[in-house]
């Protein structure tokens, strides 16, 4: 699903697929380690999803405090949860994008070797791209990637909402033990950002109470 901003602009895509749908794809990304990251070229699949990268960011320990992270973020104006103090703060590092002329490359090796999938690793980075952080009975979640591939376990009891959280589109995700609200929003310098707040034995009702509590 695209996610629009208040004028109507694309700002971010969130694809929510269960994890026992059994693809090519499904595959890579499921068996992904914390830290890696793949580019994939995908030969039959429709030309605009032919090459994505996928990765698994590993959370890296933040022992500065809060105001020297919102420091380290600048540009960026993420909101955080108002009269809560974080445990515990983690940070997530990307890689780097793959060019033109690779992305190009990967395309021609599918050609003259036959081969439906052609992958490369991505090389990490040291860009903070997210943020982790363990409240007393939440956890937060924050990222300047906003092109996400969301797989959850469908077991019969597992549900997926479509709501409204401050003004966007947002999903909540739920089953009987855990619970997670989903949404992208742009920060004061029209920067899209995405939020996810997640508990365990959390109600729907909290959860957005948290996320409009943002400041």
């Amino acid at each position: 699903m695209e996610i629009k901003n208040k004028s109507g602009n694309v700002i971010g895509k969130i694809q929510i697929e269960s994890s026992e749908k059994d693809t090519a794809l499904n595959e890579i990304v499921m068996n992904l380690q914390p830290g890696e990251g793949k580019a994939i070229y995908v030969a039959d699949a429709a030309p605009d999803h032919q090459f994505t990268q996928q990765t698994n960011y590993a959370a890296t320990p933040w022992d500065q405090g809060m105001d020297i992270l919102k420091e380290k973020l600048l540009p960026w104006q993420p909101r955080f949860p108002k009269k809560h103090i974080a445990q515990d703060i983690q940070i997530y590092y990307g890689f780097n994008n793959l060019s033109p002329q690779e992305i190009e490359e990967m395309a021609q090796e599918c050609k003259s070797t036959g081969s439906n999938v052609v992958i490369r690793d991505l090389i990490p980075n040291n860009n903070i791209v997210g943020v982790r952080v363990m409240y007393d009975k939440f956890l937060f979640h924050l990222f300047g990637t906003t092109k996400t591939r969301i797989q959850h376990s469908y077991n019969g009891q597992a549900t997926v909402t479509a709501l409204h959280i401050r003004g966007y589109d947002a999903f909540y995700i739920s089953d009987p033990e855990y619970n997670r609200l989903l949404w992208i929003e742009e920060d004061v310098n029209g920067k899209p950002l995405q939020y996810e707040i997640s508990g365990q034995n959390i109600e729907q009702k909290d959860l957005i109470e948290l996320a409009e509590s943002l400041i």
